[in-house]
Order: structure tokens, then C-alpha cells, then sequence
């Protein structure tokens, strides 16, 4: 601290008003003026805009600084030889109109797709930043196509060892099978490592991923998503409220052949492109009709900044945990309890504390041989916005996509969930059916009048319920960043 610029003194002492200087208070509408990232509006980190990753989208013209996958620039057509997943993309597809970035995704059987593409018949399109990222500061403000494509802002570099996905959006669900109707209210973040030298067994190399209901439709309407990226976290952000915070630590703790999770600390090209997953629904379910109009990934801007020398990364923590007994250390006290519920040494199944923070070896276990609930009833504030985050995984699931060396025949699908109720709006509820520990996360918004919520999990909602381990539970109050004074 000794060492911070003078600017940054001031700012972070607050002597600094913000009226007095417009360019530190800006509206939505000025924003233009002196762009400033959307959870920082006092301008605390000094921060300096990127031109080669950055773009308004508002002169008809992609710029110099992205390569249109499939469009040779001297470098290639296809960066990273990636032609699409389960679609192929194309120049065509990518197209600048009325102030915004569209990227359409289209059924296109009579397209001449390269060999190995064309099954589906689908194009769609990828923007790729010419130049390399090396930490900073990632933010867009974007709308989802209407359609089974998965709409991503992500980065990976060259050797391909490490992604990092700041979103994952499916703008449709379109296989009843999945029991996945949800979809296009979850954000999936993560850390990919695709360095085959690490086990070539592995086919998805995920190192860590959190999914997030976040409680509206990702299709409906701009938001905002943005993530500081720095040598030693990763902040994510939706609509100013920070979402997770994952640590160089704590990712590290999950190991593939001695290598730790943290593999984003290369430079890497920023994307922004669709492809479809067909992990979330079968090939043969496509319908032509599911790739209308609206399929249309829509960017309003996407902005990258780089932090000011010497000043820090301002703590943007949320407040206190409002669940209590929420690690389960040795009892089940502060929780309603239904059928087969109990604490469990969960420390001898292989991997059981990848990414779970809880120091101790017990988490909740639901459903050993039977079904079961847990709840709590938590005190919160009225028209509030809060985030419930546990740690959970189906530890009988031999069916999910990592590790595949570790699969068993015949595979096994079992599914737990979590939710929130009562308080003031509808029924929340997310899926798991991992079968190691990953982090899960709901937001919330209080009603008017409401002053207590009910956070539960169980494995009853479907016929699939299995085995649910459950650890790390917190519920906290979400900060709005947008605002001066945060």
C-alpha cells in the first residue's frame, strides 16, 4: 500500500468526489464520454481502456483489431484450428448493424460445410481479438439468440492449455429428455485445460465450473456480465453484483496428474462466439424452426480494461453469510430435516474436497438409501437482491461428462437440487448431477413486505433423485457496484 500512486490515495480515501469530476459519475447514457467498467463507476482502479479488445459496434464495420473465424487475415482462416462445435462457423454470419454485434445461427442445409461439418446443418460465427489479453478487466453487454446455439465470452490462448469462460448462455432448450428447461436462465463459468499432455484419457478437461441461475431469461434483454481477471483471482460480475470470486488457491486444489486448476495465467485471445453443445440435448431433436429470426447473438459493446499501475484490486466482497451451521461440521442443528438425512465423513471418496473450501471432512448427506429434504428458514430484508451458493455433488454419478477415465458401465444418472422459496417470488431450483463437488449458485430478489426466505435441498423433485452431498451453504446480500458508495 505504501507504494500506490497519488491518484489512487485519493481515490481510495475518498477525497475524490465523484460529482466534482463527471467522468468518474456516469450514467448508462454517458458512459460514451469516458467508459469506465460498470462495477467501478469512482474509477478507484484508474482504469485504461484496451482499443485492441475493445469495441461500441457503432460504424457498420467489425474492426482491425478481430479476426472473423473462417476469414484468412494473414494468419489463417480458423484460429486455433476450431471450425465450430456441431456447426461450422462463417464470415457470413457475423454482421454489424444499428450499433451492435450480431452473430446469426442459422439451419442451412444447402451451405458447402467443410468435411467433418454439415451434421447439423448449422452456421453460425465466431469474433476473435487479433492481439493477446494478459489479465484485465472483461466486460459486454449482450442479448442471446432465441435457439439451441450456446452464446460465449470466453479467452484460451494459442497452445490451448487454458480457457477461461466467462460465460456459457443456451439461448433453448430443445430435448424433453434433459429435464433442462431452465436453461436459458443459467450462466456457466469456467477453467478449461485442453493440454493433452496433462492425461490424454480425459476428454472434457474442466477444471472448474460453477453454474448460476441468475433470475431472468438471458434472451430477453441486454445485461451486463464482466470478469477482473487478475494473477491471483477472478471476479464475475452480472448487472453490478458480483457473483463468485475464485481464487488462484483454491482453484489449484483440484489436481489432474499434479497439476493444479489455475491454467489461465498465459496471454490469450478473447472470443465471442455461438456453438451448440450437444451434451445439453440430442442431434436428432434440431428442428429447422428452432433457428428463426431470433437467433441472434446481440453485442452492444465489449469493453476491456487494464488496472492502473499501483492501484489495487478494491475489495468488492458481499456481506456476512446469513445460514447457520452452513459446513456441517458436526451436526445437522439449524436445520428442518426430512427422511434420510445425516452429517457423513465424505473424505473417502476420490475427490472429495475439489473445489470445496470447507476445512473440515463432513458435509450434509441426503438420500443414503431413501429420499431426503433439508431446509432453513433465514431472516432478509425486503426488496433485496441475495445469492445462495452450496458446494454439492451426486457421488453415485458415473455419467457426467469429467472425468471420463473415471466412468463406470453401466452409467449412472443421479440428480439432487437446491432452491429457494418463500420469499416473495417464485420457486428457484437447480440441478446437480455431478459426481465431484462443484459450486452452484441462485439469485434472488426479496419482495416488498417479505422478511424471512427458505433455502432447501433435496433429492425429490424428479424420479432420478440419488445421493446428494451437500457443504459450504451461504446466503448473502448482493452490493449493487453501479452505485457510488459500494
Amino acid at each position: 500500500m505504501n507504494n500506490l500512486s497519488p491518484v489512487c490515495w485519493l481515490l481510495l480515501i475518498g477525497m475524490v468526489a465523484p460529482a466534482m469530476n463527471p467522468l468518474l459519475a456516469q450514467s448508462d447514457n454517458d458512459r460514451t464520454l469516458k467508459p469506465l467498467p460498470h462495477t467501478d463507476p469512482e474509477n478507484t482502479g484508474q482504469w485504461q481502456l484496451q482499443p485492441d479488445f475493445s469495441d461500441e459496434f457503432n460504424d457498420g464495420l467489425i474492426g482491425e483489431q478481430w479476426h472473423i473465424q473462417g476469414r484468412d487475415d494473414g494468419q489463417g482462416a480458423y484460429y486455433n484450428n476450431n471450425r465450430g462445435r456441431n456447426s461450422q462457423f462463417i464470415p457470413a454470419a457475423i454482421t454489424e448493424s444499428m450499433g451492435r454485434l450480431q452473430i446469426k445461427s442459422r439451419w442451412a442445409p444447402d451451405f458447402e460445410f467443410s468435411k467433418g461439418y454439415g451434421n447439423p446443418p448449422i452456421t453460425t460465427g465466431a469474433l476473435i481479438s487479433k492481439q493477446f489479453l494478459h489479465y484485465g478487466y472483461m466486460e459486454i453487454r449482450c442479448r442471446v439468440g432465441k435457439s439451441p446455439m450456446s452464446a460465449a465470452f470466453w479467452a484460451v490462448g494459442t497452445d490451448n492449455r487454458g480457457e477461461l469462460d466467462v460465460f456459457e448462455h443456451v439461448g433453448q432448450s430443445w430435448d424433453v429428455t434433459k429435464d433442462n428447461a431452465d436453461i436459458t436462465q443459467t450462466m456457466q463459468m469456467s477453467i478449461h485445460n485442453w493440454d493433452r499432455a496433462i492425461n490424454e484419457n480425459l476428454s472434457n478437461r474442466r477444471h472448474w465450473t460453477q453454474k448460476h441461475t441468475l433470475g431472468f431469461d438471458v434472451t430477453d434483454t441486454m445485461h451486463v456480465y464482466a470478469a477482473d481477471w487478475s494473477e491471483n483471482d477472478i471476479r464475475f460480475y452480472v448487472d453490478g453484483n458480483l457473483i463468485r470470486t475464485l481464487t488462484k488457491s483454491e482453484a489449484n486444489r483440484v489436481m489432474f496428474n499434479g497439476l493444479g486448476g489455475w491454467v489461465i495465467d498465459k496471454p490469450q485471445r478473447v472470443w465471442i462466439d455461438c456453438e451448440l453443445f450437444d451434451w445439453e440435448g440430442r442431434i436428432s431433436e434440431l428442428r429447422p424452426e428452432m433457428f428463426g429470426d431470433e437467433a441472434v447473438f446481440e453485442v452492444d459493446y465489449v469493453r476491456i480494461w487494464k488496472r492502473g499501475v499501483d492501484c489495487p484490486n478494491i475489495e468488492t466482497q458481499n456481506l456476512p453469510n446469513l445460514v447457520s451451521n452452513s459446513d456441517f461440521a458436526t451436526d445437522l442443528s439449524g436445520w428442518k430435516t426430512k427422511g434420510a438425512v445425516v452429517v457423513q465423513n465424505v473424505s473417502k471418496w476420490k475427490y472429495w474436497k475439489d473445489n470445496n473450501e470447507s476445512a473440515d471432512p463432513n458435509a450434509m448427506q441426503i438420500g443414503a438409501g431413501g429420499t431426503g429434504a433439508a431446509s432453513q428458514e433465514i431472516t432478509v430484508k425486503p426488496n433485496t437482491h441475495y445469492l445462495l451458493t452450496a458446494h454439492l455433488r451426486t457421488p453415485a454419478t458415473s455419467g457426467t461428462l469429467e472425468p471420463s477415465n473415471l466412468r463406470t458401465k453401466p452409467l449412472v444418472f443421479h440428480e439432487g437440487w437446491m432452491g429457494v422459496q418463500d420469499y416473495g417470488g417464485g420457486r428457484l431450483i437447480r440441478k446437480v448431477f455431478h459426481n465431484w463437488f462443484q459450486s452452484y449458485s441462485i439469485k434472488f430478489t426479496t419482495g416488498e413486505n417479505d422478511t424471512t426466505a427458505t433455502i432447501f435441498f433435496n433429492n425429490t423433485e424428479t424420479q432420478r433423485g440419488g445421493l446428494l452431498h451437500v457443504d459450504t451453504v451461504s446466503v448473502v446480500e448482493l452490493k449493487d457496484l453501479r452505485k457510488h458508495g459500494n
